[in-house]
C-alpha cells in the first residue's frame, strides 16, 4: 500500500495504552508532537482477533498489548475508535515503530461501533515469530483496564490475555426475528445457547418476507440476548441461516451494544444487507407483536 495514498483511513482503532489520553499526551509532549490530532469517537470492537501480551516493550519494561488473529465468530477485542489527522498518524507510526518489522505494523481492519456500523480503520499489530508471553507492568495493565471501564467495556478479555495461554471467546448473540422464542427458527438457537434476557438496540426494523430485517437507525428494536455454549459452532450455522457469507450476502453479521436490564451487552447480530425501500417498516420495532 502506498504510504501517501488517500485510501489510508482517517480512523484508528486503539486497544492498548493509546486508550489513555494522559499517557498519549505525555508521549507526544516528550517527542514534540501535538496530541490533539487523536480524537476519541467512542467504544468499538475488532472481530476475529484476540488480545495478548506477546511483545516485550523496553520502554514499558514489560509486555505490551498486541493482537492475534484467530477466527471471526470466535474471538473479538474491545477498544476505542479515534479520528486522526496526518500529524497524529505520523506520531502513531513513530510510537509503534512502523514500518520497521521488529515493531508494530500498520494494518487496515474493520471495526464496529455501538450502533453496529462498520468502520474501516487502521491499527497496529506486531507479527511475533514465536509464541511468547511477557507480563506487563501493573501500571501498564491499569492503563488499559481503567480505560476499558471508562468506556463501559468488559475487562474479561484483558484478564484472559493476562493469563498465559488463555483466550476468551466472544459469547453473546442478539436476535430480533424468527430466531426468538416461540418463533419458527428458534430451534436453531435454543440447543446451543442459553437465554440471558430481553434487550433493545438502536435501528429500524422492516418486514422483508416472512422475516424481519434490521438496519441502522435511531428507533428502538426489541429482541433477545443469548449466550452461546460454543460460539464458533453456533455462528457458522447462523451465518448460513442468515445467508451472511459470499459476495452478495442477504444479511451481514455485526457487533453492537444491546441495552438490557443487566446493563449493556455487546453481541453479534445481523443487519439486513439489501435495500428496504419497498419493504414495510415495523414502527413498533417488535417482530413478535407485529407478526
Amino acid at each position: 500500500m502506498d504510504e501517501n495514498s488517500d485510501t489510508i483511513p482517517t480512523l484508528y482503532f486503539g486497544y492498548g495504552s493509546n486508550l489513555d489520553w494522559e499517557d498519549w499526551t505525555k508521549w507526544c509532549q516528550k517527542k514534540g508532537h501535538n496530541p490533539s490530532g487523536l480524537k476519541e469517537i467512542g467504544p468499538a470492537w475488532l472481530d476475529g482477533y484476540y488480545l495478548c501480551f506477546d511483545y516485550y516493550s523496553r520502554g514499558r519494561e514489560g509486555g505490551a498489548a498486541n493482537l492475534r488473529p484467530l477466527a471471526s465468530g470466535r474471538v473479538a477485542t474491545p477498544g476505542a475508535l479515534f479520528e486522526i489527522n496526518s500529524e497524529a498518524l505520523a506520531a502513531l507510526d513513530q510510537k509503534e515503530g512502523h514500518p520497521l518489522a521488529k515493531y508494530y505494523q500498520r494494518e487496515i481492519v474493520t471495526v464496529y461501533t455501538e450502533d453496529g456500523k462498520q468502520h474501516t480503520a487502521l491499527t497496529y499489530i506486531h507479527h511475533a515469530k514465536e509464541d511468547n508471553f511477557f507480563t506487563p507492568t501493573k501500571e501498564y495493565e491499569s492503563l488499559i483496564r481503567n480505560n476499558l471501564e471508562r468506556l463501559d467495556l468488559p475487562t474479561k478479555f484483558l484478564d484472559a490475555a493476562l493469563a498465559e495461554n488463555s483466550v476468551e471467546q466472544f459469547e453473546h448473540v442478539f436476535v430480533y426475528g424468527t430466531l426468538m422464542k416461540d418463533q419458527s427458527r428458534h430451534s436453531e438457537l435454543k440447543n446451543d445457547s442459553d437465554f440471558i434476557c430481553e434487550g433493545r438496540v438502536r435501528g429500524e426494523l422492516y418486514k422483508i418476507r416472512d422475516y424481519p430485517g434490521l438496519i441502522n437507525g435511531d428507533d428502538i428494536v426489541q429482541g433477545e440476548v443469548y449466550r452461546a455454549k460454543d460460539m464458533f459452532q453456533l455462528i457458522q450455522r447462523l451465518d448460513w441461516i442468515e445467508q451472511a457469507t459470499g459476495d452478495n450476502p442477504l444479511f451481514k453479521r455485526v457487533i453492537l451494544q444491546v441495552d438490557t436490564e443487566l446493563g449493556p451487552v455487546w453481541a453479534y447480530t445481523y443487519h439486513y444487507a439489501e435495500w428496504v425501500e419497498s419493504c414495510e417498516k415495523i414502527d413498533s420495532g417488535n417482530w413478535k407483536s407485529f407478526n
